[in-house]
């Protein structure tokens, strides 16, 4: 629960000033709409994630269910690079905004806020400290979490509670937010309208639930409970969510409205910078204009017009007064270029920070900092948790990774190094993460809910249409979001990229590997051994599918000829059935058949050269080792390589020799691979 909450709690540390950002005062609408959201869409769709995947692989395991084959590994790859923009973000996003959190406390405000490149340094110093905890170990992590997430909650609930007490003692402040409402759109249906427009950019709000059950793993469940029915852990992952939903949908209704009601706008306006070059007569003669956008740096919905006296130079500071209030802005004048700097307002990234040292004094506001900047920094726990849990269950497994992934310790220190990186690409700007964390969040979510509503489907449950209901609401809020803030997407097609790159690699380079599980050999193939005692045991391949006599009869000419098989020694035919060649690691089921004369085991694989070469190990026993025997292919070597790869065919005598000289370096105990043709 705490895991969880870490990060899905922590974002009321920043998200009541997003919301105030994108939607004004229509916040609190908008905030409503989320939450609707949130208990009617994303709990009920990931209450049923929790019974499909009980395991923590998510709504991502449920898709690779509905799915086969490469186009099911294509998908779970493509998600895991969304995972990936989702919970490496969260940890690079929240150590900065806990990093901006102590450079704006007053009392540290003085010391860090003159160090050049303080947020940088601090969030790559947050984050390392998070990998030492991690390094250290999980239970540790876990006890952590524990203590900020109540202490968080309850620092909150008392400043929500003085908030609110103020809004209800001042009706006047009611009156001026529904004033400003009525004014801005006119009717009730158009708030109504454009909240629904504008409530995707709040869509932080929605994270945690991923998290949540990619965590199952480590809750507890009921002593009866069984590996393939875990109901007591179902149950209390179901009442964990359920739980966090509904907390979090408190806070968030009540953030919103108090920060909405009793924070000037201006407070909450970005950081903007500004430069332009004007005439050197127009500086001399004082006609030099400059307009400065005040809210936002690209589509400014407020903005300054800054004329400059005649002759003005250097560096100086201007008060723009807008809203009731004055807006500083710094201003230099080299030669004729005008550069204007616009400080973030004290509430940008941290409303209810800025409320808490307004209404509460500044004691109560260092330790409300304090709370959030620890929260904030092990938001990153439940991220780093998730990733540590979901992706080892996947990539390992497609042959897609070294099998040391599944160790906690150097996944850590890998992610670790990518945070460090993405947290220098952007500089440590809370603003600038949000567009690719909010996709990451987004996409996840609306994986679940089609996963969810494509297996209810399947099992003609009559909420499947309901469930598709709210599937369509997360694909229009993924798309609009998508939309208006492409760089999410941009940075999420570089995680798919890289792991689709390092992925296919890895899964090339591991392809030589024996990649069987176990060969199992039914009765039917162990009664066909026993009849045939002949040592060394020959097996000849023969391709399935020509199973008459006189198509045996005409491969046991060729191989006698093509490969100098003797015409007096006895053989038996071997036939490979590839059944799913996306598989990595696969257990080898066998059985035996008499066509005719001739004896045929049949086995299944995920690769005709693995299968093959497992098959051989397993029958060597203590005496001579097999041998079989196989015709070289027509086909050019680049098509057989593609063919290894996706087809799990090729070139089968080279591949299931190189296969056998890997696995077994000892020659005189490798069977043996005879070629001709």
């Amino acid at each position: 629960m705490c895991l969880t909450g870490v990060d899905y709690f922590s974002t009321l540390g920043y998200q009541p000033g997003i919301a105030a950002l994108a939607a004004g005062a229509l916040s609190p609408i908008a905030t409503l709409v989320l939450v609707a959201l949130t208990l009617f869409g994303a709990l009920p769709v990931y209450t049923r994630v929790a019974r499909s995947s009980p395991n923590g692989e998510g709504s991502i395991s449920m898709l690779e269910r509905l799915l086969s084959y490469w186009p099911s590994k294509l998908l779970v790859l493509m998600l895991l690079g969304f995972l990936a923009t989702d919970f490496i973000i969260t940890i690079t996003l929240s150590a900065a905004d806990a990093s901006a959190h102590l450079i704006e406390n007053p009392l540290l405000s003085g010391v860090l806020g003159h160090w050049s490149g303080a947020q940088i340094w601090l969030t790559l110093g947050l984050v390392a400290l998070l990998g030492g905890v991690f390094l250290k170990g999980f239970r540790e992590a876990t006890g952590i979490a524990v203590v900020l997430v109540a202490a968080y909650l309850g620092l909150n609930a008392v400043l929500m509670v003085r908030g609110l007490s103020e809004v209800l003692t001042h009706p006047e402040l009611w009156t001026g937010w529904k004033t400003a409402l009525y004014t801005s759109h006119g009717s009730t249906l158009a708030i109504v309208g454009v909240s629904l427009l504008v409530f995707p950019k709040l869509a932080l709000g929605l994270s945690g639930f991923e998290t949540g059950v990619g965590l199952m793993p480590q809750i507890r469940g009921d002593a009866t409970d069984t590996a393939q029915a875990p109901t007591g852990r179902i149950r209390n992952t179901r009442k964990l969510l359920i739980s966090a939903a509904v907390i979090m949908s408190i806070y968030l209704v009540i953030s919103s409205v108090i920060s909405t009601l009793l924070i000037p706008a201006p407070a909450f306006w970005p950081a903007i910078s500004v430069s332009q070059v004007v005439s050197a007569a127009d500086l001399a003669a004082g006609t030099a204009v400059l307009n400065v956008p005040l809210d936002d740096q690209n589509n400014p919905q407020e903005s300054y017009t800054l004329r400059l006296k005649a002759g003005a130079t250097g560096n100086f500071a201007v008060q723009a007064p807008v809203a009731g209030v004055t807006v500083p802005l710094s201003v230099n004048v080299t030669g004729s270029t005008i550069s204007v700097n616009k400080p973030a307002g004290s509430a940008n990234g941290r409303a209810l920070a800025y409320l808490a040292h307004q209404k509460l004094g500044n004691s109560f506001g260092t330790a409300y900092d304090l709370s959030t900047i620890l929260i904030l920094w092990f938001a990153g726990a439940s991220a780093m948790a998730g990733l540590i849990n979901v992706v080892p269950r996947f990539l390992p497994r497609y042959g897609m990774a070294p099998d040391w992934i599944r160790s906690s310790r150097p996944l850590v220190i890998i992610y670790t190094v990518i945070a460090f990186m993405v947290t220098l690409f952007f500089k440590a700007n809370v603003d600038a993460q949000g567009g690719a964390y909010a996709t990451g969040v987004l996409v996840l979510m609306t994986s679940a809910a089609v996963a969810v509503t494509l297996a209810a489907h399947a099992h003609k449950e009559r909420a499947w249409l309901g469930l598709a209901l709210i599937a369509a609401v997360f694909v229009y809020t993924t798309v609009l979001n998508m939309f208006e803030r492409p760089e999410g997407l941009l940075i999420a097609s570089v995680f798919i990229v890289l792991i689709l790159l390092i992925s296919l690699i890895s899964r090339a380079r591991r392809s030589f590997e024996l990649r069987v599980s176990q060969v199992v050999f039914d009765e039917s193939a162990r009664a066909l051994l026993r009849d045939f005692p002949i040592r060394p045991l020959r097996l000849v391949a023969h391709h399935p599918g020509r199973e008459t006599s006189q198509e045996y009869h005409k491969t046991e000419l060729r191989a006698r000829q093509m490969a100098h098989l003797p015409d007096d020694a006895p053989f038996m035919f071997l036939e490979i059935e590839v059944d799913d060649a996306s598989e990595f690691a696969d257990v080898v089921e066998v059985s035996g058949v008499h066509i005719g004369a001739y004896a045929v085991l049949r086995a299944r694989g995920s690769s005709v050269p693995n299968t093959i070469a497992a098959l051989m190990l397993e029958l060597r026993g203590t005496g001579a080792p097999p041998q079989v025997y196989m015709r070289w292919s027509d086909e050019s070597p680049f098509t057989q390589a593609l063919r290894f790869l996706i087809d799990g065919e090729g070139d089968v005598p080279p591949l299931t020799h190189e296969i056998l000289r890997r696995a077994e370096p000892e020659k005189a105990r490798r069977p043996i691979v005879h070629v001709g043709g």
